[in-house]
């Protein structure tokens, strides 16, 4: 039986629908793929974003304690440092009233260690110092003379060290009356402190680090200890301590 033009008609309205499903279909399936693509891309961007702002912030960041707030970054002053609080800004028509302040005096290196023992420490000449470069007679010590003072640490103490060194004459050239105005003095080797004008020695500077970096243990933390000892070494000079031997270079070209 011959179908009707109608019933051709209809049939190929239904063959196109299922077509066009089945497209739609397909584009749904590519759209579901596509949105996973770019929340996966998102992501990797947002990653990225992160290990930007952390190295920016680690390689240009302040050196304040304010800059807390990169994580894994080490910082010289912790987040148990003292911190000024601000609170709300005032009115422009509020009195502000400014409390006196007396400015504390300048703390000098006996009050700084007062209470810690001390003992002087005499460099020896060595051994071809012994000797007069003239005559060869053996050399006679006449004193010795100040070098520096340096702050040793020992575990669980302290101490203050009066660094001196000899100075010795040769004996026989020193009586000689051509040689009143030419006497020369030898004086012992002394080794190079380690920060230049500074108290501070290998062994407190060491200590210093260790309990920072491997005891995490801060500064104001290690200022209290210092003093319980009877050295008032403050957070700011233990830090400048750290910058100077982490940095030597970099300070020695300021």
């Amino acid at each position: 039986m011959a179908k009707s033009p109608a019933d051709s008609k209809i049939k190929e309205q239904k063959d196109m629908i299922n077509q066009l499903n089945t497209v739609v279909s397909s584009q749904n399936e590519l759209i579901k793929s596509l949105q996973g693509t770019v929340e996966e891309c998102n992501r990797t961007i947002a990653s990225l974003r992160e290990q930007v702002d952390y190295l920016a912030k680690k390689l240009f960041g302040t050196s304040s304690e304010k800059s807390r707030d990169v994580p894994g970054q080490i910082s010289l002053f912790d987040e148990a440092e003292q911190e000024a609080t601000f609170e709300s800004e005032p009115d422009a028509d509020a009195e502000i009233i400014v409390r006196e302040h007396t400015r504390k005096a300048k703390s000098t290196a006996e009050d700084t260690f007062r209470g810690i023992p001390t003992r002087d420490v005499i460099l020896p000449l060595s051994e071809d110092q012994k000797y007069c470069k003239d005559c060869g007679s053996e050399l006679e010590v006449i004193g010795k003379e100040f070098v520096r003072k340096e702050f040793r640490y020992k575990p669980a103490s302290g101490e203050v060290v009066y660094i001196y060194r000899e100075t010795a004459k040769c004996p026989k050239c020193a009586t000689k009356s051509v040689m009143a105005k030419n006497i020369e003095f030898v004086k012992a080797h002394v080794p190079e402190a380690l920060i230049p004008h500074s108290y501070a020695s290998a062994s407190v500077v060491a200590w210093v680090m260790y309990q920072k970096y491997a005891n995490a243990m801060p500064l104001y933390r290690q200022e209290q200890d210092w003093k319980q000892f009877g050295a008032k070494l403050s957070r700011a000079t233990l830090a400048n301590w750290i910058i100077y031997c982490q940095f030597p270079g970099v300070i020695n070209s300021l």
